[in-house]
Order: C-alpha cells, then sequence, then structure tokens
C-alpha cells in the first residue's frame, strides 16, 4: 500500500485563533484573494496576514485549491461506507489505517449506528470495488462494511460561514458538464488555487485572459470554487453530523435532495444506493442547534420517512487531487 502524500492531509484542530479564523473566512470567499485585500478588509497588516497564511498551510490546518465534482478530477465512481470494528481495536486507531488508502478521502470517527464512515472515491466502479474488498476489508479489527454507492454528489458547499445562512447568491458546487479546456484549469487549480494563471495559460496554449475569464465564468456557475478548504471542526463548528435519510415512496429522491441542499447548514449532500436514499452533511455551533434543526426542518420536510444522525467525534480530511494519468501534460 503506497503512502499518500502528506501535503494531502487536512489537520484537525480544536479551535483556530479568532484573527486567523477570520483570515479563512476571506479566504474561503475567494482563495485567490489578495493578501493586501484581506489586510484592508481586517485592519491589519499585509506582513501579519502573509505569515499568518504561511503558518496555517505549514502546519496543514488549510489548504488553497479548487473544490469541484470529483468527475472533473476523473473520478467516476464514490462511495460512503459505514464500518463497525470490534471492541479490542478502537475506532479512532482503525480511522488511521483507513486513511493510508489512496482512495479513502474522508474519515469520520462518529456515534450511532456506525463507528466509522469511510468515503472513497476511484476511477470507476471496479476500482472502487477492488478498494473495499481488498483495502478497506484487509484493515485489523472491522466486523462489518455497508457500502453505500453514490449514484449522484448532489451538492457541496465548504464555505462554513455561507452555510450558515445560504446567502442567494450562494449556490455551492454541483456537477456541470465540462469541456476539455475548463476540465484542465480545474485540474490544476485543484493543485494549487494560487497557481499563477500565466503558467496554467502556458500548458495550454491559451491566453492568460482567457484563463481568467473561464475560471470566473465556472465560479460564476458554481462548477468550482478557489477557497481555502479547512475541516469544520477547526472552525468552531463542534456539531457536525451526517443524517442518514430515506425517502418516503411517492415522492421523488432529487427533489428531496434539492431542498436539502437549499437549506441552512447543509453543506454536502449525496444520492445514494442501499439502505438510506440521502446522506447529508450538517454543520451546527451546538448540540442544541443540531436538535432544532433536525426537529423543525428536516424531520418535517415532505418526503422524509425517516432520518438517523451520526455526530462526528472527530474528522481527518484528504483533499482529493486529480487522478495522475488523467492529468494534462
Amino acid at each position: 500500500m503506497a503512502p499518500v502524500p502528506p501535503e494531502r492531509f487536512l489537520k484537525q484542530v480544536d479551535h483556530l485563533a479568532p484573527g486567523d479564523r477570520a483570515i479563512v473566512v476571506e479566504l474561503q470567499e475567494d482563495g485567490r484573494r489578495s493578501f493586501a485585500n484581506i489586510a484592508r478588509n481586517l485592519g491589519i497588516a499585509e506582513k501579519t496576514v502573509r505569515l499568518r497564511v504561511r503558518h496555517l498551510l505549514d502546519a496543514g490546518i488549510i489548504q488553497i485549491g479548487a473544490v469541484t465534482d470529483p468527475a472533473a478530477l476523473g473520478y467516476r465512481a464514490a462511495a460512503l461506507l459505514g464500518i463497525t470494528t470490534d471492541t479490542t481495536h478502537p475506532a479512532s486507531v482503525v480511522a488511521l489505517e483507513l486513511l493510508k488508502i489512496e482512495a479513502v478521502d474522508y474519515v469520520v470517527v462518529a456515534s450511532g449506528r456506525y463507528g466509522l464512515f469511510a468515503e472513497l472515491f476511484c476511477r470507476d466502479r471496479q476500482a472502487l470495488q477492488a478498494a473495499i474488498e481488498g483495502e478497506v476489508g484487509a484493515i485489523a479489527g472491522i466486523t462489518a462494511i455497508e457500502s453505500f454507492p453514490y449514484l449522484s454528489l448532489h451538492y457541496q458547499l465548504a464555505r462554513f460561514e455561507a452555510a450558515q445562512a445560504k446567502e442567494s447568491n450562494e449556490t455551492g458546487v454541483r456537477p456541470r458538464a465540462l469541456s476539455e479546456t475548463d476540465r484542465r484549469i480545474v485540474q490544476a487549480l485543484s493543485q494549487d488555487g494560487r497557481a499563477p494563471l500565466q503558467g496554467i495559460a502556458d500548458r495550454l496554449g491559451i491566453s492568460e485572459t482567457q484563463v481568467r475569464n473561464r475560471m470566473h465564468e465556472m465560479v460564476a456557475d458554481g462548477v468550482m470554487n478557489v477557497m481555502a478548504i479547512v475541516n469544520p471542526m477547526s472552525m468552531a463548528y463542534g456539531t457536525v453530523a451526517w443524517i442518514a435519510l430515506r425517502v418516503a415512496g411517492g415522492h421523488r429522491v432529487g427533489d428531496v435532495a434539492a431542498t436539502l441542499a437549499d437549506m441552512a447548514r447543509i453543506t454536502y449532500v449525496a444520492i445514494t444506493a442501499g439502505r438510506f436514499d440521502i446522506f447529508a452533511e450538517i454543520a451546527c455551533t451546538s448540540d442544541a442547534e443540531l436538535m432544532t434543526v433536525m426537529d423543525e426542518d428536516i424531520r418535517m420536510l415532505p418526503g422524509v420517512a425517516a432520518a438517523e444522525l451520526s455526530i462526528y467525534q472527530h474528522l481527518h480530511y484528504k483533499r482529493l487531487t486529480p487522478i495522475r494519468d488523467e492529468m494534462a501534460p
């Protein structure tokens, strides 16, 4: 099993200092925002911004890249695994073994039906099945794996401040068909969100202006966001959970997913096969806030037959990067 490059990992910290959190919020709004603009917005010195961003990057607390539909990076099959372990292998230890698997990008130690969740992205369903059987299944301590293949990664919003209110101009990222040029721009920015656009233009044989215009259009269309990627539990969202939903007969799964995507605090919506029809991630500031949202919004939603919570105890997060042989030369 080849080791996963350390630069793909994001660190979970108990809390960010207020100044660092303010800088991260600025970079979540626009990962390419200049340090001078951030300093002006926050009323601090540009040198301070530059030093704090460097610290956050070097410490692995943030990474700056493009958040996009995984298909644009070469991943055409995905699944969320609900995993149970035996009492001799703590879930927190098994989680670290799961992270060594190249296909795994997201591991949650949780309370609820499953002690662990792992999200996998692969080039196709054959590779996905091989990773589940040959790699996940080989880890000591795992007693059961329930697979929920993604039929659609319906929605993702990694801007946690925006998720709290769902601003009217905030669309999140949703699947879109891309031209070959756009796909190659997305791939370059997924590796380094602050990469010089002239360098991308030179590799693609087009002008910097074309790259800039295409990038702005894709952001405006919800194809991608170029932003600081951070663990939500580092941003004072202390109650993060998966909501697993079953949709009642007579209701369209896609309609329920679309309604969820528009709701405040929902950051991720996947339509799945298996026991549950939808998994949605929710980021709240407290257990009380989560309970209110569940009682007043989620369980009252037309079409929801059942909703089951799994609250995160710890979240391990790896940035998704392009499949190597899918990348443009």
